[in-house]
């Protein structure tokens, strides 16, 4: 056996942490088995703060469970990062395991292709899709999972996949392809509409001009949210 804890990324003050934390219960109870929950960024319940906790216990094995859509600097950098720093502090004590983000569950595509379904203008010959994730200036992962999102999308209308940062920069690519087309429909793949998505709308609304672009809500921890972590909570896994 071995202790489970989530992490996410979380707020260093403020009232969105407990907010998560309300929402997991939700999650609770489609689980077999206990959590826990941990921040990457957070002044209280930061994963060595955690891991330090169940070490006093006596636990030993973490499977860690990342609420990550894609492999960011978080999945891939920050929390290995953690663990191996943990691993060096506590010589022998730590064996652990990171789950996948959850970009490769199918409830994720099929949340964006519930977006897509639910669009007025997806079997228009003048209409495209865009999915916009929030990238980065260093890591191309999330761009190849993003573009493996738009491949499993099924719809007559190109799709296109743009970032918030990296190359595929939204406020780079979206001009110069706003006058191709005659509808346009923008998917934030976030986890809620919060200060990024916001910002990102209010700069799509700026390019936009006269075009007609419908800009769709982020998943707002909508029932796939709980069908993907809930999946990445029951995967059983042998420590190596």
């Amino acid at each position: 056996m071995s202790q489970t804890i989530i992490v996410m990324h979380g707020m260093r003050r403020g009232k969105q942490n407990q907010l998560l934390m309300e929402e997991l219960e939700h999650v609770g109870k489609q689980v077999n088995g206990e959590f826990d929950v941990a921040f990457i960024e957070s002044d209280e319940l930061s994963l060595p703060q955690v891991i330090r906790k169940y070490l006093a216990e006596g636990e030993h094995y973490f499977t860690i469970v990342p609420l990550l859509l894609f492999s960011g600097r978080h999945y891939l950098e920050d929390i290995p990062t953690i663990m191996k720093e943990m691993q060096l502090m506590f010589p022998g004590s730590i064996h652990y395991q990171i789950r996948q983000p959850l970009c490769y569950h199918p409830a994720l595509t099929n949340w964006i292709q519930k977006r897509i379904d639910a669009w007025k203008y997806q079997n228009n010959s003048n209409s495209a899709i865009v999915l916009i994730g929030h990238g980065s200036p260093f890591l191309t992962e999330p761009d190849d999972e993003l573009n493996m999102l738009k491949e499993k999308c099924q719809t007559e209308c190109p799709v296109y996949t743009m970032m918030f940062y990296g190359d595929l920069q939204f406020e780079k690519l979206l001009p110069e392809m706003k006058d191709n087309y005659e509808h346009i429909l923008l998917i934030p793949v976030f986890f809620y509409d919060g200060f990024l998505v916001n910002k990102i709308k209010k700069k799509i609304n700026d390019i936009k001009g006269n075009s007609d672009m419908t800009i769709a809500h982020a998943l707002n921890f909508e029932p796939e949210i709980d069908e993907m972590l809930a999946a990445r909570l029951n995967e059983v896994k042998e420590f190596s």
